[in-house]
């Protein structure tokens, strides 16, 4: 643990003794308050230590990320495997939302085997929070299933909002959502304001289109629904759109293995040094447009955090850089590093 104000000449010798242990070693820098302080990091980086975690042990921020960081180390070093070799891997946080009447509890309890949900045959009766664990392929998976979320402002009663409350915490709990959607309804306003929220928060988030049994057989009908859904919510281009039937199984094999894919790269780690190297070969192809006296410049890069996926663009000039080369820059780290499936954020910062 580093004080994050400065790096000392004792800060220097330590690390310099722990160097020859450094796939063993995460340096956690102190203090990062706030994101204003995230530039300091990339000192701490110069030290030659790769995993740095930036964190603030008075204010909680960025322990999840520490937590993450030590989680991998052990696991490279074989702290994770049982004495027969089988890797031990954490709970999984899943989260299952959407309107009422989606079909959230017909899809928990398949896969949960269990019909503790209650579900009546009166539409969105389901009124309670669930939660359970159940394996998937010899992997524990956390998962909650919810009433549905409506409006705040049409919610008269009590537990109607207690409903509501316990859906949109979950999205903090959760590691990956999935949003169920009425394939014969499409997606609604309140569904695009809570995929905006999960977006926002860094989760992983899947649209299952349930009920498609009950669709007329089309040609190219997945791929018109699939295209309004983007067409209307593009901030949800990178996000998985599977089809599915809870009542009947069809397709939820697939909508997990997806789930464990996106979970995947939430926790993604991408080293400063490779990142920089590719960062040169972006500037190559592309460079950055010139802006009054002088062309804009990005200095290097680094990526302070997992879930959510965080990655900071050091530049010589922040005030009126291109959101078109922001976008250019987020889909050369999708593309290089495999960040497909979810969300993150690029923000930039002078230097």
């Amino acid at each position: 643990v580093l004080d994050g104000t400065e790096i000392t000449p004792l800060d220097e010798e330590f690390v310099k003794a722990m160097r020859r242990h450094q796939d063993k070693t995460v340096v956690a820098v102190n203090k990062l308050d706030t994101e204003g302080r995230d530039d300091l990091l990339w000192d701490f980086y110069q030290l030659g230590i790769p995993r740095v975690v930036g964190v603030s042990a008075a204010h909680g921020r960025g322990i999840r990320d520490l937590i993450a960081a030590v989680l991998a180390v052990m696991s490279d070093n074989g702290a994770f495997e049982h004495p027969q070799g089988e890797a031990v891997i954490p709970t999984m946080r899943l989260a299952i939302l959407g309107q009422p009447n989606t079909g959230k509890s017909t899809l928990v309890n398949r896969l949960t085997n269990s019909q503790d949900s209650l579900v009546s045959d009166v539409p969105g009766t389901t009124r309670d929070v669930i939660e359970g664990e159940f394996e998937w392929k010899d992997q524990c998976v956390r998962i909650l299933d919810t009433a549905g979320i409506r409006r705040r402002s049409k919610v008269s009663e009590n537990i109607e909002y207690y409903s509501v409350t316990r859906a949109i915490d979950t999205i903090d709990d959760a590691e990956v959502v999935v949003l169920l959607i009425d394939s014969e309804k499409g997606l609604s306003d309140q569904d695009k304001k809570i995929a905006g929220l999960v977006v926002d928060r860094g989760r992983g988030i899947i649209l299952g289109l349930n009920k498609w049994d009950l669709l007329p057989e089309l040609g190219n009908q997945f791929e018109a629904i699939k295209d309004r859904i983007l067409f209307l919510f593009p901030v949800l281009s990178f996000a998985p759109i599977l089809p599915l039937s809870a009542r009947d199984g069809d397709g939820v094999p697939k909508l997990m293995d997806e789930v464990f894919r996106v979970r995947q790269q939430l926790y993604k780690r991408v080293d400063t040094g490779l990142l920089n190297r590719h960062l040169e070969k972006w500037l190559e192809r592309t460079p950055p447009p010139v802006r009054g006296r002088g062309r804009l410049k990005v200095r290097y890069m680094t990526q302070v955090s997992t879930f959510p996926i965080t990655f900071i663009a050091f530049v010589n000039k922040k005030k009126g850089f291109p959101e078109s080369y922001l976008r250019y820059l987020k889909n050369q780290i999708s593309a290089d590093f495999g960040f497909t499936s979810v969300p993150f954020k690029l923000e930039l910062r002078e230097r």
